[in-house]
């Protein structure tokens, strides 16, 4: 037994036949394979290709994403530097226009309606305040307590704030002398 060959059996009817069968099985297994291999090389290179260049221009993008915001914030600082400069003038420019077209006529026909008949005012002073509206302080002469009431409602109905009244005395003749301040706002 040690030095005989061993036996080879094939107990195939046609062996050549079925091999062949089985090689071209094979060969044709082996030949997909190789084209299947070479496709994904390719597919792989094009992408890796494309790849690259998308991480390139992404990279280009991001560059001129933080250019832009450096520039965005440069100009929002010079915007904030010119109006920090320019808010002094700018409030002077509007106090002017607002005293300029300010309507004393209406203020005075709205004085003038809240006014009751035996009643004048002896003594105007107005001032503009940062805001707009005009302070008035008054000296208004009356016949009676009553009278001045009338006024001071006639303010508030008017339109007039912080309508206040002090300083009350009383002249030779007898009539009530009142110190009244108030605030009237135009309206548009």
């Amino acid at each position: 037994m040690t030095g005989s060959p061993p036996l080879n059996l094939n107990l195939a009817s046609r062996p050549l036949r079925n091999r062949r069968l089985y090689r071209t099985s094979v060969r044709a297994l082996a030949g997909l394979l190789a084209v299947l291999a070479v496709l994904a090389v390719l597919v792989v290179l094009k992408t890796g290709g494309e790849a690259s260049r998308l991480k390139a221009a992404n990279a280009g993008t991001r560059r001129l994403q933080a250019e832009a915001g450096r520039e965005e914030k440069r100009l929002r600082a010079d915007v904030d530097r010119e109006t920090k400069l320019s808010r002094d003038r700018v409030d002077l420019a509007n106090r002017l226009i607002r005293r300029k077209m300010f309507s004393w006529t209406g203020l005075l026909t709205e004085l003038e309606k809240a006014l009751p008949g035996p009643s004048y005012i002896s003594a105007l002073t107005p001032s503009f305040t940062p805001e707009g509206a005009v302070a008035l302080q008054m000296r208004v002469t009356s016949r009676s307590l009553d009278d001045l009431l009338v006024f001071l409602n006639g303010l508030t109905a008017g339109g007039f704030k912080d309508v206040k009244a002090g300083g009350e005395q009383r002249s030779d003749d007898g009539r009530l002398i009142a110190e009244i301040s108030a605030t009237y706002e135009r309206t548009l």
